[in-house]
């Protein structure tokens, strides 16, 4: 039957020698229980990445991702990063969460990658333990210190709120790094913030711990913690028939969350698909287009991490780590989760988003500058 066949002609060879690709490691994970949410930052990127290899000429690099399953463990994550610079890959993005991002971060930095992490947002990614920026690493999503501040202009500037009661989580060093800064920033611009501290892990005491803020007289309340902590804090001050405005951190972007149970709350994102530029609103019909599902946070922060890879190297001398990085300190960037260039410590000056719930669905309700 094979000898019956019309003869075929060769197939056609990699137009692409070894010199004019260049690999580029996605690190996220691809498998257990947040194997979801890496999915999402590995398609978002290689979409990205196909966008360029279609229109880029012969004489401009061919970007050939690689993902690597990574968990959200430092000591998994520091293997697989250790294992990727060992195959000769010099460009990195991923760590989802800081957990990861840390150590794969440290990594880079000992031995001279570059590493852009979507969504990670502790200090310690883009500065070491000393307090010095790391020259190859940088990150699209805004930090905990950042969020602090811009909630604390959101209130005061868009909801003209003045009075404001925290809850601070002992147990989370997220909530407290937030916290601090909020109320730095808020009371240094005239508001009164009076912190509540509590144990979150103890849920069932947690509503006794709220009845201090809803017996008090402040305009809102802000919760930078988990999404459960969220949750009780609406649930107290609903029983008690309070109306004071509710603001919740980024935490709350998970699937398992109903919104319909957050009526009026006001929550931080780090991207909006309401938000009416054409560019964005173009990016989410094609990732609707190619994936079949609307694109989440995750999915425009990994996405404007590529990007931002393909511009730095489309705007470098070369397309070495130092290069790059080189023009990344400097860049001016414009991607689907706003418009940015990167401070001293390689974070980007963007705008923060902020949603409130509407019968059940996120509107669009103001956005503020992170510093």
């Amino acid at each position: 039957m094979a000898g019956c066949a019309p003869s075929m002609p060769p197939l056609p060879t990699n137009p692409y020698d070894e010199q004019n690709q260049l690999r580029v490691a996605i690190l996220a994970p691809l498998s257990g229980e947040l194997a979801t949410y890496g999915r999402t930052v590995r398609r978002a990127v290689e979409l990205a990445f196909d966008e360029w290899n279609e229109r880029r000429n012969d004489s401009e690099v061919f970007i050939q991702p690689v993902p690597e399953d990574t968990p959200c463990d430092a000591t998994d994550a520091r293997q697989v990063a250790e294992r990727v610079v060992a195959m000769g890959i010099r460009f990195i993005i991923g760590g989802i969460c800081s957990e990861a991002a840390i150590p794969i971060a440290d990594v880079a930095d000992k031995n001279g990658a570059l590493f852009l992490a979507t969504s990670a947002t502790h200090p310690l990614v883009t500065v070491d333990a000393s307090g010095n920026t790391r020259p190859l690493v940088f990150r699209t999503a805004f930090t905990y210190t950042q969020q602090g501040r811009a909630a604390s202009r959101f209130l005061l500037q868009t909801l003209r709120l003045e009075r404001v009661a925290v809850v601070n989580n002992l147990r989370s060093p997220f909530a407290r790094e937030v916290v601090a800064a909020f109320r730095e920033a808020f009371t240094s611009q005239g508001g009164t913030a009076s912190i509540v501290s509590v144990d979150a892990s103890q849920q069932s005491d947690l509503g006794a711990s709220l009845e201090s803020i809803i017996t008090s007289d402040v305009q809102a309340v802000y919760v930078p913690d988990h999404y459960a902590t969220m949750i009780h804090t609406q649930e107290a001050l609903r029983a008690h028939g309070s109306d004071k405005a509710l603001l919740a951190g980024d935490w709350w972007n998970v699937h398992e969350l109903d919104l319909t149970t957050l009526e009026g709350v006001y929550l931080t994102a780090h991207y909006s698909a309401q938000i009416a530029d054409p560019a964005a609103l173009q990016w989410a019909a094609r990732y609707r287009a190619a994936f079949a599902v609307e694109p989440d946070a995750l999915a425009a922060l990994a996405y404007d991490a590529a990007a931002l890879l393909v511009q730095g190297i489309e705007q470098s001398e070369s397309a070495s780590p130092q290069a790059v990085a080189h023009t990344l300190s400097a860049i001016e960037y414009k991607g689907v989760t706003g418009r940015w260039r990167f401070n001293a410590q390689h974070d980007p000056l963007k705008q923060a988003i902020f949603l409130r719930v509407r019968d059940g669905a996120l509107q669009f309700a103001g956005s503020a500058g992170v510093e």
